[in-house]
């Protein structure tokens, strides 16, 4: 007896799934016709009092085939997608100039730090000589980079 409840369950599942298949594998219909206010309508129920066309809908056989708007996507990149990279490509640059800013900006601070409190100042020149910087020139520097400070740094 437990043997055929077994049987007989097996058996109705296996109906269930090759029904579902089945049902899977035929084509859709689908019913258009135009109300009398000139509306197009689509449904997959055949409308009542409306002279309905009938068409077929066949069912993708091939799961695996590509989406066409994929493969478009890939070989051609939207707009917004230009624009995207765009505007991705201006933050960049817009980043290494600030970076080269500040940089120039923090060198331009450390002489300024090294300069202004000493008043005894060496630097060494192009014949690689040791040489002090006297009071005037050092002024001059001290000013020229405060100018410099001013207009190109926050």
């Amino acid at each position: 007896m437990k043997r055929l409840v077994n049987h007989v369950l097996l058996l109705v599942t296996l109906s269930g799934f090759l029904l579902a298949a089945n049902a899977e594998a035929k084509e859709t219909t689908m019913y258009t016709w135009t109300d009398e206010n000139g509306v197009v309508h689509f449904s997959d129920i055949q409308p009542q009092g409306q002279q309905a066309r009938e068409e077929a809908i066949p069912r993708n056989e091939s799961p695996g085939s590509p989406d066409p708007h994929a493969l478009q996507a890939e070989s051609d990149p939207s707009y917004a997608d230009a624009l995207r990279k765009q505007i991705a490509a201006d933050k960049e640059v817009a980043r290494r100039k600030e970076a080269a800013r500040s940089a120039q900006c923090a060198s331009w601070q450390a002489e300024l730090n090294r300069l202004e409190p000493n008043r005894r100042v060496f630097y060494t020149n192009e014949q690689g000589e040791t040489e002090r910087m006297d009071d005037v020139e050092r002024a001059n520097r001290v000013s020229e980079l405060k100018s410099q400070m001013a207009h190109g740094c926050p």
